[in-house]
């Protein structure tokens, strides 16, 4: 197995469902502000993501 592959997933396991977790847990404009946030963060992640898959080649 690729530890690296791992560490990759379950990190982005995670990050989803604590956001997931403060979107289920929040008012109205606080979901609309989380959303608007979680969507904003999870673009850099995979923008991130593929800048170093391109580097891993």
């Amino acid at each position: 197995m690729k530890v690296k592959t791992i560490i990759a997933g379950v990190s982005v396991c995670a990050a989803v469902g604590t956001a997931l977790y403060a979107v289920a847990n929040s008012t109205g404009s606080e979901k609309r502000m989380l959303k608007r946030r979680t969507s904003r963060a999870m673009h850099a992640i995979g923008e991130v993501a593929e800048g170093i898959a391109q580097i891993m080649g």
